[in-house]
């Protein structure tokens, strides 16, 4: 998996900001709107949902069985690693440079739509690619195919949000989007446990959140650059991955809270089958079942929490106290999935965790759009450097899981990712100007 929605803002907090560009636009510059237009309200969180169905799928049980079918017991974890890693890889790098070409497109139909448009037919593809591939060199290439296109679509969706919507309306909207997630993880279980072989597992969400991406693309009415930038260089493209935290010291500790917070909850989420399979003693037959209903516990909780998260935040004013609870559930809910002997006990475990992941989701995004620069003409580069932070655990974590699981289990990898997801949670405290 690799792929993910950020945010930033700047409700109450402005700082100064170097823009590489002045824009005009067909709807209100970011941060600017008055009223959130009802039909993005709708729209946005199901086109959000689609696209995290489709790569989803593939990242939550397609690459597992299918790396299963082309290798033996033994060398299954390490295949596994290697391509969920490189794949996490391209996805960090790829949803930021994509979010700084979506940023300077001035293409008469809009900023975001060529790339919503073009990243999930192409990630359509390449999903047709990945249940086809018949060994781990083909899961791994189509697997990067997916993973470039998917993010693109996803840099630029996400950008829309301070494009479109009111700065009071933010945490509301946030907490939709936090509940996309969830959405699409329990879609993307059912239907891989409605079908028996990875091509239908991939190929059939994709097609199906490739169609709500379309739909959404199409009928929104997007922001409109009418003044071209100048040609990117070299310093400008190495800038696309990173922002000064000294210049932005609120920007660079969450940056640190979400990349620590996502090194837990990827340990659990992406070795989650071979813990029932390895550690449980679960039949092969029967791990995608089980699969989707740890997802559909997990998501219950994420989705009430998502709500109630978004809204409160924005009644109280304060997000860094909620980060920090909601942080603190999430690893609680693995040391659970850690010492568990049962498969109800995982199930126990992951509804802990998606109490704290829909809260977490919700308030984060909303103190990162509280914390944009002024400017905010570079909104999608700065979604995307913050997707590194939580596309890098993706990479980071199978790159280290497969030693940690050598030496003490998956309960070992679960208990270290909770661990250092507390830390993180207590790094927000670092974080002025915004309560």
């Amino acid at each position: 998996m690799a792929v993910t929605t950020n945010t930033g803002d700047s409700a109450g907090l402005t700082v100064p900001a170097t823009p590489s560009s002045t824009t005009t636009s067909s709807v209100p510059a970011p941060g600017s709107p008055v009223k959130t237009p009802r039909a993005y309200v709708i729209g946005m969180p199901i086109a959000s949902a689609g696209l995290w169905m489709a790569v989803l799928a593939p990242a939550l049980v397609v690459l597992a069985i299918k790396v299963s079918e082309i290798t033996t017991p033994e060398t299954r974890a390490g295949a596994l690693s290697l391509v969920a890693g490189v794949g996490a890889l391209i996805a960090l790098l790829a949803n930021p440079f994509f979010g700084r070409l979506s940023d300077r497109t001035t293409s008469r139909f809009g900023m975001r739509k060529p790339w919503i448009v073009s990243g999930s037919i192409v990630g359509m593809g390449s999903l047709v690619l990945l249940g086809s591939a018949t060994d781990v060199a083909g899961v791994l290439v189509a697997w990067v195919l997916a993973q470039l296109s998917f993010n693109a679509a996803l840099a630029a969706l996400v950008a829309t949000l301070p494009d479109q919507a009111a700065p009071a309306e933010r945490g509301r909207l946030s907490g939709l989007i936090g509940m996309t997630l969830p959405i699409g993880l329990v879609a993307a279980a059912y239907f891989a446990q409605l079908f028996d072989n990875a091509f239908q597992m991939a190929v059939v969400p994709g097609a199906v959140g490739t169609v709500i991406a379309l739909a959404f693309a199409f009928t929104f009415k997007d922001r409109v650059l009418t003044e071209k930038p100048a040609p990117l260089n070299l310093k400008e493209i190495a800038g696309s991955f990173y922002f000064n935290p000294r210049t932005y010291p609120g920007l660079g500790w969450a940056w640190f809270t979400k990349f620590l917070v996502y090194i837990g909850y990827c340990a659990g989420l992406l070795y989650l089958p071979y813990f029932f399979a390895d550690h449980l003693r679960v039949a092969e037959t029967e791990v995608a079942s089980l699969v989707f209903q740890a997802t559909l516990v997990s998501s219950l909780g994420t989705v009430v929490t998502s709500l109630a998260g978004g809204w409160i935040s924005d009644k109280i004013g304060k997000r860094k106290g909620m980060v920090i609870a909601s942080a603190i559930i999430m690893m609680a809910g693995l040391v659970v999935i850690a010492t568990s002997t049962t498969t109800d006990q995982v199930l126990v475990g992951q509804a802990i965790a998606g109490l704290g992941l829909g809260c977490f989701g919700a308030v984060d995004v909303a103190l990162i759009t509280d914390l944009l620069p002024g400017s905010q003409t570079e909104n999608a580069k700065t979604f995307g450097v913050f997707n590194i932070a939580q596309a890098l655990p993706q990479s980071l974590v199978p790159a280290l899981a497969f030693p940690v699981i050598t030496l003490g289990g998956y309960p070992a990898l679960f208990i270290g990712g909770a661990v250092v997801g507390i830390i993180g949670a207590v790094l927000v405290t670092r974080i002025k100007g915004v309560k």
